[in-house]
């Protein structure tokens, strides 16, 4: 397995992880309590800004994968 592929899987696993994560919290926080209302939407809140940094990073990520696969390609037609 060329080091693109393992890039590309760990990104896709990590990416699955993350997703699973979010969704728990996404139902666990509702269930605080109902009286804590502030709390809930400062926790869903930052559950949104934690969603949006790290869609930016996955995506810079991939982006960096995308250019070393196509130099990975590019060395080995050289040689």
């Amino acid at each position: 397995m060329s080091t693109a592929s393992m890039s590309f899987r760990w990104l896709d696993v990590l990416e699955h992880e993350f997703d699973k994560a979010y969704v728990e919290l996404d139902v666990i926080i509702p269930e605080i309590d109902c009286d804590e209302t502030e709390l809930i939407e400062n926790a869903k809140d930052r559950l949104a800004a934690l969603s949006s940094s790290f869609a930016q990073l996955i995506h810079k990520a991939q982006t960096i994968f995308e250019n070393n696969a196509k130099l990975e390609v590019s060395n080995l037609t050289r040689t």
